[in-house]
């Protein structure tokens, strides 16, 4: 069945909103009666809306076959992302609808995967709490995929470890912490001695989970081993700090963490240990330094600051000893003879 004007166009155009709008009523219902009791319009509207979608396409989209429509291959290939596009107007609706009624907007938030389970998810959850109405889409993103973000308006805000400076970004710290020494409970840690502490250099023999990514806390990983000649026995590198604890967690090894995917461990599975001195990070909030910030942007900033402090209150709990010193045991001191 065509809708009256075949492939005749020698241009095809695009299809417009309602004539997308129709074409995915009638690939849902399968009949115009159907379509059009969806939309709550009349049957000849959905007719004439397809005749001109068809128009414009210059291929059918149906063909009647047993008193229903039956989807051309054409319109199978373009229905896939009508309904993508669908979702984003229908999203657009929703906020528009939240501004006209209450004021409430959207927000897109994104984080790096390790700040996202231990503080962005509290952070969202404070955040939704104040704000019910308010569109929030939460990502996922590493350091330079939430900057590309950023400029291209896909999101709002972000948040990550101690970022590289970009003259188009804006940054401001929003928590800081330390990095961790995460042992399985299978591999304690040895007798710290009077000092409760452990030299790292007797640590370098034992399994270690290493990064191969450039983020700041990786690099700051690998640049202080180096700096003091620790070469650690190293066959699993990771990418995330999230998998690293996973498989110290599985008992494969040891690694440095920062405190707040430290503190997600299970303490029946794994131990977290003070390292000195201390190898201090901060978390930062990114956005475009070209759009002023909204109230909701600086509204998510408090909650995840708050978030971050909450978590670290637990910290001196889950702390144990030994202690893990990079700093060189002191040299014994020769006798003399009399």
């Amino acid at each position: 069945m065509s809708f009256g004007y075949g492939c005749c166009l020698s241009a095809p155009e695009a299809m417009r909103l309602r004539q997308i709008e129709v074409f995915r009523a009638v690939m849902l219902t399968g009949t115009v009666s159907e379509a059009a009791r969806l939309l709550h319009v009349s049957q000849p509207v959905v007719t004439r809306v397809l005749q001109h979608a068809e128009a414009s396409l210059g291929f059918r989209l149906f063909e009647r076959v047993r008193g229903r429509l039956q989807a051309t291959p054409e319109a199978n290939a373009l229905y896939g992302d009508v309904e993508r596009l669908y979702g984003e107007v229908e999203r657009v609706r929703r906020v528009s609808e939240s501004l006209r009624h209450k004021g409430a907007g959207r927000l897109r938030v994104a984080a790096t995967p390790s700040l996202a389970n231990p503080l962005l998810v509290p952070a969202v959850r404070r955040f939704c709490a104040r704000h019910p109405d308010t569109q929030v889409q939460v990502l996922t993103h590493h350091t330079d995929e939430i900057v590309d973000a950023l400029l291209a308006n896909q999101i709002d805000l972000g948040f990550a470890f101690s970022p590289p400076r970009h003259e188009a970004i804006s940054s401001e710290p929003v928590a800081g912490g330390r990095m961790l020494l995460a042992v399985p409970r299978t591999q304690p840690l040895p007798v710290g001695g009077r000092r409760n502490v452990v030299p790292m250099h007797r640590l370098m023999e034992r399994p270690f989970i290493g990064y191969d990514d450039n983020s700041s806390l990786g690099l700051l990983v690998r640049q202080t081993l180096a700096r003091h000649a620790l070469e650690p026995h190293s066959t699993l590198e990771v990418q995330t700090y999230s998998l690293a604890l996973a498989l110290v967690d599985a008992g494969l090894g040891m690694t440095l963490l920062d405190q707040y995917t430290a503190l997600s461990a299970n303490p029946e599975r794994v131990s977290l240990h003070e390292v000195v001195p201390a190898l201090p990070f901060e978390i930062q909030l990114l956005r475009a330094s070209h759009r002023a910030a909204s109230s909701l942007v600086d509204d998510m900033r408090t909650q995840f600051a708050e978030a971050a402090q909450e978590l670290a209150r637990s910290l001196p709990q889950r702390l144990e000893a030994p202690a893990a010193s990079f700093e060189a045991a002191p040299a014994a001191v020769p006798r003399t003879r009399d």
